[in-house]
């Protein structure tokens, strides 16, 4: 018996979830877990029962794609595919410093969400050939972060504490304090009041 990949689709599209459910339902490996048109209500989903992938859209009505991005792929390492109709490459490249291991536009082939999930699966990042010619002219960071720290580094800049960092991520508050530490290392700053500053400059925001 195949072992199905469990799918949560975050997108308020109705065409795009149904377009979803029909190009799944051809792939015997895939299932579709639920189709939410909030993005708020996903981390609770997940928490609820198990999801292998979320392909979020970026443009949700609720919240911004990158804060359910931050809060699901910071607490528990999620796999996340972005397909989205923006074409604003600074969005779709803060979500992959975030830690997404796929973007695809929604107007590419359906074919390359099956790609980004194949090579998700497989420990790869996937960025769609029309994608990539976008994200070419932006400038890489100097900095590497991981998606934790990315995840911490965005709710910093959001003026969060370290105890609603924590609560957010479900991590305990020393963790936090951490991670904040590395933050200060890696971006050379003596104190975290810069930590955010700096990391504009860098333009990891």
């Amino acid at each position: 018996m195949t072992t199905k990949h469990r799918i949560l689709i975050v997108d308020d599209h109705p065409i795009t979830q149904s377009g979803l459910r029909l190009l799944f339902s051809r792939y015997e490996k895939y299932e579709i877990a639920e189709a939410l048109d909030r993005g708020a209500t996903a981390n609770a989903f997940i928490q609820s029962q198990p999801v292998d992938i979320v392909i979020l859209d970026l443009n949700m009505p609720d919240v911004r794609g990158v804060n359910v991005l931050a809060e699901i792929v910071g607490s528990r390492d999620m796999t996340v595919i972005i397909l989205t109709g923006e074409s604003q490459f600074q969005e779709i490249d803060y979500a992959l410093k975030l830690g997404a291991r796929g973007v695809v536009s929604k107007a590419d082939p359906p074919e390359e969400i099956i790609a980004a999930c194949e090579a998700a699966l497989a420990g790869e990042v996937y960025i769609s050939p029309q994608m990539r010619e976008g994200l070419s002219r932006l400038a890489e960071p100097p900095v590497a972060l991981s998606s934790r720290q990315m995840a911490i580094l965005h709710y910093l800049a959001e003026g969060e504490s370290n105890k609603e960092i924590s609560y957010r991520l479900s991590i305990a508050q020393p963790t936090v304090s951490f991670h904040i530490a590395e933050l200060r290392r890696k971006l050379d700053v003596s104190n975290n009041r810069k930590i955010v500053e700096r990391a504009q400059e860098l333009n990891l925001l």
